[in-house]
């Protein structure tokens, strides 16, 4: 009887041990943990020092720059198809620029005088300046933007009070145009884009910004009341090109330039696109 006891207790004593354990382990691993036992949230509001501090992402100079790069992209992008040049038969007449305040004059290109323009009907309506047309009835206007076009383009109008000339070219096809934007909401220090053909290049962009703005300035005997000044290049052949704000609307009409002693000076001035508005009413449509 005794041997059987011994066996007995050998036989079940490690066995129920074991499983006694187990049953504990299970128990403790499954009990929810107490209000009072400090979880992740409580740690991290005692000791807030122990976590990452993230600081707010802001763009840096980089990001800045290419901003404004792009800006002047989509702004170039939207007035340069739009941009032709104008020229004049060789045997037109090519006023000669005095030192000191003077219209811009086209450039004598082998050809003729070259000066610029912009299309603002899809009609073929051309603006440009009465010193790019000159005496002519005609004009040659040269498209860029696919391939090398040109096209006879007959004078409708010039207003001798702001220098404009308004063109219509001899054709039944589709052009594109430029945006025309709010000359009267310029105000100093905005950047703006000159377009056009200095010197017989063709649309080529210069950057700068408004100088000044309703500049009251005597040209040739004209008076002009409410010039824009602008510091961007512009040259002999920019006559009639676009002056473009960073939204890419034309905003003005280069037209004049200050040039003592012919040094070039960066004062150049352009006819507020508002004042083109008498020239296209009741014309370009």
């Amino acid at each position: 009887m005794e041997r059987l006891s011994r066996i007995n207790f050998r036989h079940f004593f490690w066995p129920g041990m074991a499983v006694l354990t187990l049953v504990a382990g299970a128990i403790i691993f499954d009990a929810p943990v107490a209000e009072n036992t400090p979880s992740a949230d409580l740690w991290s509001n005692r000791y807030p020092s122990q976590q990452p501090v993230m600081d707010p992402v802001t763009p840096g100079p980089a990001d800045t720059a290419l901003q404004v790069q792009e800006g002047f992209n989509l702004a170039v992008s939207k007035v340069r198809p739009a941009v032709v040049s104008v020229s004049q038969s060789l045997n037109s007449a090519l006023a000669q620029a005095d030192t000191g305040m003077t219209l811009l004059d086209p450039y004598p290109g082998k050809a003729g005088p070259v000066g610029s323009g912009f299309i603002i009907e899809p009609n073929g309506y051309v603006i440009t300046t009465g010193q790019t047309v000159g005496q002519a009835k005609q004009v040659r206007v040269t498209f860029f933007s696919s391939g090398k076009r040109e096209y006879q383009a007959d004078v409708i109008r010039v207003d001798p009070e702001t220098d404009l000339a308004l063109l219509k070219i001899r054709t039944r096809e589709i052009f594109p145009t430029v945006l025309l934007g709010n000359s009267d909401l310029t105000e100093v220090g905005d950047m703006v884009l000159a377009v056009g053909s200095p010197f017989g290049f063709s649309r080529t962009v210069t950057m700068g910004i408004i100088s000044s703005n309703k500049c009251k300035i005597n040209i040739d005997g004209t008076k002009f009341p409410d010039l824009i000044q602008t510091d961007a290049a512009i040259n002999r052949g920019n006559d009639g090109g676009p002056l473009v704000n960073i939204k890419g609307e034309v905003i003005g009409v280069n037209m004049a330039s200050f040039v003592p002693n012919n040094q070039y000076s960066g004062i150049s001035f352009a006819v507020p696109i508002n004042d083109a508005l008498k020239l296209l009413n009741g014309t370009a449509r």
